[in-house]
């Protein structure tokens, strides 16, 4: 069982004086969330029993955020966290956790990052949910691998423990994401928040980019429209009025297949496995480039998705084959074309 031993009465994260870690960070600088891939360790230290009970409350309960360092001390700080996310919070037994870190950060060498972060947890406590959770960080992954305008993550074991029953304590894998400030201030830019908006208001080759991302991995819970799993920046450094679409949240896509998952009414496919286009047509000026960054990406792809340890063999195998039988249709680009072309949206 999980102990909490002596970290939360003292409340304070030592580092050795100016060492340098694996991540880059110092004993000066603090610990920054997202400046690494390695695997991070945190404990969540909380009530569990009433986070549950009022989960579709859009309640914040006081909780405490242990982080494991690289040199085998913690960091530790007082937090609030909530439950998030409509659907998995009817469906799921655990729903995924908003963490809000305070404003600003009193202890010496404590976490870097300000602000609320979305934490990805498991739906049940299973081997399949959690393998869900490892695949949907995977294609978090794959993106980063297209586009700078994407969220970053970090992958994280989780020791849950309930403040009042030990006994319910237990350990399992999520994964943070960065905030939509973190995202805009890196790519220097700024969010648009437009109700108005359509993919055709998107600049075209980024527009390309998230429509054939999306159409990779199987998913098609996303809308540019109802900004529905899309956020919308703008480059500062750039004069143009277009905006710049970032996906999230991956669950409904084939590439994780979960067993809650369902295309969309409107949608002609049975399964979410099938692909089907979503994005705006394009002419071949602009979606000809992109093509070609998605075929020199494959490599890339399935080197990230075979060297993922902490998925099984054969998940990674499966995970592959998907992303191959995409690969198919670019050895007649022609009929990939014309696959898009089929089931693009005009505007």
């Amino acid at each position: 069982m999980f102990s909490l031993c002596c970290n939360l009465s003292k409340g304070q994260p030592y580092f050795d004086s100016g060492e340098v870690y694996p991540d880059g960070n110092t004993q000066k600088e603090g610990l920054n969330l997202f400046t690494s891939d390695d695997l991070l360790e945190m404990t969540l230290a909380f009530d569990m029993k009433e986070f549950l009970k009022t989960k579709n409350q859009s309640k914040y309960h006081d909780a405490t955020l242990i982080v494991k360092t690289f040199a085998g001390d913690s960091v530790t700080e007082p937090i609030e966290l909530k439950a998030r996310g409509k659907m998995r919070c009817d469906y799921c037994s655990f729903p995924p956790i908003m963490i809000k870190l305070k404003e600003k950060n009193s202890i010496p060498g404590g976490i870097q990052d300000r602000g609320n972060f979305k934490l990805v947890t498991h739906c049940n406590r299973s081997p399949k949910n959690e393998d869900y959770v490892l695949k949907e960080y995977l294609v978090y992954r794959l993106l980063n691998l297209v586009t700078p305008y994407s969220f970053k993550t970090r992958l994280v074991r989780i020791h849950y423990v309930d403040i009042h029953e030990a006994k319910k304590s237990y350990t399992t894998y999520g994964f943070l994401i960065e905030n939509l400030d973190q995202l805009a201030e890196r790519n220097n830019a700024v969010v648009i928040d437009n109700p108005n908006l359509a993919q055709s208001h998107m600049n075209s080759e980024d527009m390309a980019r998230t429509s054939l991302f999306n159409y990779m991995i199987g998913n098609t819970d996303w809308s540019v429209a109802s900004q529905h799993n899309i956020k919308v920046l703008k480059s500062v450094n750039v004069l143009s009025d277009k905006g710049i679409p970032v996906s999230y949240d991956f669950d409904f896509s084939g590439f994780v297949n979960t067993s809650y998952a369902a295309p969309c009414g409107k949608i002609p496919i049975k399964n979410v496995t099938e692909r089907y286009y979503q994005g705006m047509c394009l002419s071949d000026e602009d979606i000809n480039p992109v093509l070609e960054e998605f075929e020199d990406l494959k490599g890339r792809f399935i080197s990230t998705i075979g060297n993922f340890e902490y998925l099984s063999a054969g998940s990674r195998k499966q995970l592959e084959s998907y992303i191959n039988s995409f690969y198919k249709g670019f050895k007649n680009q022609n009929v990939l074309i014309s696959d898009l072309n089929r089931t693009c949206k005009s505007y």
